[in-house]
């Protein structure tokens, strides 16, 4: 089980970049959701320790907004 990015913007993709110019900036808020979301591993055969386990580790490594 693992983590990563949850999207990169499609217009930082090589083929967007080349075919229609887009450039780092161009869509700023589109370019923090991809700085700032992460895919945390979810699906139907879980276990309930394995969704505890997910659980904890998001609840450590982010901080808590008040």
């Amino acid at each position: 089980m693992g983590c990563r990015r949850y999207f990169s913007p499609i217009h930082l993709q090589p083929f967007y970049r080349a075919e229609f110019g887009f450039k780092k900036g161009n869509f700023p808020v589109t370019e923090f959701a991809g700085r700032t979301s992460i895919a945390i591993p979810f699906h139907n055969h879980l276990t309930a320790e394995e969704i505890d386990y997910v659980a904890e580790v998001f609840d450590r490594a982010v901080p808590q907004v008040q």
